[in-house]
C-alpha cells in the first residue's frame, strides 16, 4: 500500500480527574487518550502520556492498579494529581496513527522513548488538529 499524507481532526474530552470514583465517566469505546499533570502557577496542563485502548474505561482503570508496568507512569500517578482525557477513533488503524501523530509532536514524558508509538504504517506524515470542547 503506498503512504500518504494523514489529517486528523480531534476533539478532546474534558479532563477527568485520575481517581477511581471518576471511572464510570469514562465511556467502554475504543479510542486514544493522554494522562496530563497541572501546573497550577502556569495555569496549564503538561502532557505525560498518551496511549490507545479499545475500552477507554478499562484502561483508565488498569493504570490506577499497583501493577502498572511503566515505572514512570506509575510513580507520576502515585505522586501527582493527574487528568486523563480522551477522544473516541473509529478504528485500531487510526487509533494507531492518533496515538503516534500525538506522541511526534509532544514526546509525552512518562511513554518509554525507546518504544515510540509506531502507527499503523499507512501514513508517512501525520498531522493532528485537535480541539477541545
Amino acid at each position: 500500500m503506498d503512504q500518504m499524507s494523514c489529517i486528523f481532526d480531534i476533539t478532546w474530552s474534558t479532563q477527568i480527574e485520575y481517581t477511581d470514583e471518576k471511572k464510570g465517566e469514562i465511556p467502554k469505546e475504543e479510542g486514544v487518550y493522554e494522562i496530563q499533570g497541572y501546573v497550577a502557577n502556569r495555569n496549564e496542563y503538561t502532557r505525560r502520556y498518551v496511549g490507545r485502548t479499545d475500552d477507554l474505561q478499562r484502561r483508565f482503570g488498569e493504570h490506577l492498579l499497583n501493577n502498572e508496568p511503566n515505572e514512570k507512569l506509575k510513580k507520576f500517578l502515585n505522586e501527582k494529581k493527574a487528568y486523563f482525557r480522551y477522544t473516541k477513533t473509529e478504528n485500531e488503524s487510526m487509533s494507531k496513527d492518533i496515538e503516534n501523530g500525538l506522541y511526534d509532536i509532544y514526546r509525552h514524558t512518562c511513554n518509554d522513548p525507546e518504544k515510540p508509538p509506531a502507527g499503523s504504517g499507512n501514513c508517512q506524515k501525520i498531522s493532528i488538529n485537535e480541539s477541545n470542547p
